[in-house]
């Protein structure tokens, strides 16, 4: 399967541009997990922007959790159990993780070739046709070919696994000339420019450009800001051309507007009479560049620095007859029926259905394959940015973070299910970077002890508390732990257990050693710090008295029957009750839900390792789980978002964290008043909120996602219809944050949650059930699909249905369905295959 175009844009350096129409938006995506690429696939003017996922600029915010926030804890439940809103903790002004910024932007220049005749000794822009571009899925190569002036001209780039390089190579059938430069940091979009026009903190970096052989590089020494671990730190990324052909050196002036660069001129590699060429290209960081005031001395002096001559060293040993490999996703196939015959272009596909009421197959078939390609292309070594891997500007709206409270957790909802095992294990490493500062996180904001609260954000070197306000108060976001925890329980679920191994020292030094037993390293610790926190927040002074009525009593050491713990105080991202002007509040569905997950899987857990005093333990957790609120209803009879008879509901927000117990749990699926208040919680979301806020896509993959769990087909088809019909998808098949495309941000949300939709809708599992088709619209027609993985640990060799029929054929390891329960609600079972 590829995804590919007819029609390319051209990056140009200090361009002007619509906020809704980027250039690099339209570039092709590759990526290894650590280190990834985009490319224009312009012909004449071609452009690569290098990526590598631990790139941030460090900047003046502060990079500890505000010493205040542990004497405020007592205050905020003041303000909640008076129903006082107007407690703004202080005026906080919320500060920031540091931000996800791009490498180098190599652009290389096809010349014209000698027209002898039309203008003798003038090299013009050459005569371009048969232009195609497209990206391969099951290799991860992007590849451009054309003709320049009747000279066949091809183009391959990808991201080498084995080497960590990104390799390019351009083969031609007669000789060409083109040149090799760097271009400006500034001349990117939004360089120093923050939102509302606020200077960015890379105005103060300093860069260098070089050549040294045949390789041309950058070396860039970070701003130096007190109390940034990024201090003396800086990053690097070098080119390494190789050609058969005749290359030399000139340089140009260097821009004006390049105020950041120290040096007088620019460099440019001039290749002659070449039908090979490629390039090698590594970019790394590192917190050690030496002080920032000697930088300049430093580069004037051609003093060495030990990034450099790492980058350097790891192109020089580059082996680039490496050819790229199969992709970890090839074990999941999709297809189906119906729609247009013939080949399309990705333009050409979203263009026909703009003009079909229903979705069309191909897309949305493409759509998936595109999805998993990403996840693929990020998977390894962490889990995806908001823009996964790539960034083709500064400062890209909410710093391009790891979003923890829908975001990241959107785009990892098809992981598991699809079988990639890589982007597991990367997700894992992403929550062990994290767990000190969540711990710590804790211990600040609530006194707690070995108990963990994650931020809304982390940028993917530090997780600490510092982005709230009244607006956003996540300090007192109590679910995200939870959240975060049920990729690593399904990976256990999927797989089985299993050992991971990690290079990134970092990590090494943090725990001491490189292999992780996933169960006993990773779950279980995490669970028990998890179920730690659930254990420490109830506060007998504050509870719910038989009548469900809001109390505070001082000085109350225990609760009595019938009496619930309050969650407070609490937060339902990003919503506050209708009428009421903080959303500091208390008993947030979305935590009961989240703590109700937590104790029964830390139950699970003392039933399975059965420590000493594991009975007792796990009585200790029923009880908790007893003295917890529970949910409520409203009039409608949907699940309320605050189990609090003192709030009212508001529907007119994007974000659905209520329904949290649909999914990422599960608890709907053996509680059929739970699932109805759900569904009804949806209706009323999408009855009450319409226009400019629900253009944000993410309320749409999550709703879908919802929709799915809660077996609703038609709603979910619904959903995916509207957003096929919207502005979102690029011509490569990436995403925007909105269907409108009005903030014009690169995001994964759809790209990458649409996989997990439509996984959703083919299969649902848990430990003791196989659902087939359980959200499959009979207007996505019949259709195949080959490997997607259970709950229960099996996988679903291929499962085919037939809408006319109404029977699904279904080939699994039945050998192993003993005690597991297949079933399809509208369709007869036919069973296929092995272990019949």
């Amino acid at each position: 399967m590829i995804s590919f175009s007819k029609h390319f844009r051209q990056i140009k350096p200090y361009d002007d541009y619509n906020v809704t129409d980027v250039p690099w938006h339209e570039a092709m995506a590759a990526g290894n997990g650590r280190l990834g690429g985009l490319e224009s696939c312009a012909p004449v003017e071609d452009s690569i922007i290098y990526q590598n996922v631990e790139f941030v600029m460090p900047s003046e915010e502060p990079r500890h959790v505000p010493y205040e926030v542990t004497s405020q804890l007592e205050e905020a439940r003041q303000s909640v159990i008076n129903f006082d809103d107007t407690w703004n903790i202080h005026d906080r002004k919320r500060t920031n993780m540091y931000c996800y910024h791009p490498g180098h932007m190599v652009r290389i220049v096809l010349d014209g070739q000698l027209d002898i005749e039309k203008q003798p000794d003038i090299k013009g822009q050459p005569d371009i046709s048969d232009y195609r571009r497209w990206t391969d899925y099951k290799t991860g190569t992007i590849n451009t070919t054309f003709k320049a002036d009747k000279t066949s001209v091809s183009r391959s780039t990808f991201v080498s696994r084995k080497q960590n390089v990104i390799i390019t190579k351009i083969i031609s059938d007669k000789a060409i000339d083109m040149s090799v430069s760097i271009d400006d940091f500034e001349s990117m979009p939004k360089f120093g420019v923050q939102k509302n026009n606020v200077p960015a903190p890379e105005r103060n970096m300093l860069y260098s450009r070089f050549v040294s052989g045949d390789i041309i590089g950058t070396v860039v020494h970070y701003p130096e800001y007190e109390g940034s671990e990024l201090a003396k730190g800086g990053f690097a990324g070098v080119t390494r051309i190789l050609t058969d052909g005749d290359m030399s050196v000139s340089s140009k002036p260097k821009d004006s507007r390049a105020y950041t660069c120290i040096d007088e001129t620019a460099p440019v590699i001039n290749i002659l009479h070449a039908q090979s060429i490629t390039l090698v290209a590594y970019i790394d960081w590192t917190d050690d560049m030496g002080e920032y005031c000697e930088f300049r001395d430093r580069v004037k002096n051609k003093d060495t620095f030990a990034l450099l001559d790492k980058c350097i060293n790891r192109v020089k040993c580059a082996d680039i007859t490496e050819e790229p490999v199969s992709l970890g996703h090839d074990n999941i196939e999709l297809k189906l029926g119906g729609g247009y015959s013939g080949e399309f272009a990705n333009e050409e596909l979203l263009d026909l259905q703009k003009n079909e009421h229903d979705i069309i197959p191909q897309l949305l078939e493409r759509l998936y394959y595109n999805g998993l390609y990403g996840m693929q292309a990020c998977a390894g070594v962490t889990a995806p940015r908001l823009s996964g891997l790539w960034v083709g500007e500064w400062n890209l709206l909410w710093r391009s973070a790891y979003t923890m409270d829908a975001n990241v957790n959107i785009q990892v909802s098809g992981m598991n299910s699809s079988g990639l095992y890589e982007a597991g294990v990367g997700y894992m490493w992403f929550i062990l970077r994290q767990i000190p500062d969540w711990v710590n996180n804790a211990a600040m904001v609530y006194g707690m002890k070995d108990a963990v609260l994650i931020p809304v954000n982390t940028d993917g070197h530090r997780a600490m508390m510092v982005e709230y306000d009244i607006n956003y108060p996540f300090q007192y976001w109590n679910a995200g732990a939870g959240w975060m925890l049920i990729p690593i329980y399904e990976f256990l679920q999927t797989y089985g257990d299993a050992v991971i191994t990690t290079d990134d020292v970092a990590l090494i030094k943090m725990y001491g050693k490189d292999t992780f037993d996933v169960r006993k390293d990773v779950y279980e610790p995490l669970l028990k710090k998890t179920y730690n926190f659930w254990k420490q927040i109830g506060n007998p002074e504050y509870y719910t008295d038989t009548d469900g009525n809001a109390r505070y009593e001082k000085g109350k050491c225990s609760l009595n029957e019938s009496e619930h713990y309050l969650i407070i105080p609490s937060f339902s991202p990003e919503n506050k009750p209708f009428g009421y002007h903080s959303a500091i509040t208390a008993n947030a569905a979305m935590d009961i839900s989240a703590a109700k997950d937590v104790i029964n899987m830390y139950t699970e857990m003392l039933n399975y390792t059965k420590v000493d005093g594991y009975e007792q333990a796990v009585s200790e957790a029923e009880a908790l789980l007893r003295m917890l609120p529970d949910f409520m209803y409203d009039e409608s009879g949907a699940v309320k978002e605050w189990s609090m008879k003192e709030y009212g509901e508001n529907n007119a927000h994007r974000h659905i964290s209520h329904l949290y117990p649909a999914w990422p749990a599960l608890q709907t699926q053996h509680d059929s008043k739970l699932a109805s208040a759900c569904r009804q919680a949806i209706i009323n979301r999408n009855h009450e909120n319409k226009g400019k806020d629900d253009t944000a896509s993410h309320g749409w993959i999550h709703k879908a996602l919802v929709e799915a769990r809660l077996k609703n087909a038609d709603a979910v088809y619904d959903t995916l219809n509207l957003l096929v019909h919207s502005d979102i998808f690029y011509t490569t098949l990436f995403t925007d944050h909105n269907t409108d495309r009005s903030k014009g941000v690169y995001c994964t949300d759809t790209a990458f949650g649409l996989v997990g939709i439509i996984n959703e809708m083919l299969v649902y599992s848990d430990e003791h059930t196989i659902e087939l088709l359980p959200a499959w619209s009979d207007k996505l027609g019949s259709g195949m699909v080959k490997g997607l993985r259970t709950r229960c640990g099996i996988t679903i060799d291929e499962l085919k249905w037939d809408v006319d029929k109404k029977k699904v054929y279904v080939s699994l390891d039945w050998d192993k369905t003993e005690g597991i329960n297949v079933v399809c609600r509208n369709y007869e079972i036919e069973k296929i295959g092995h272990g019949r």
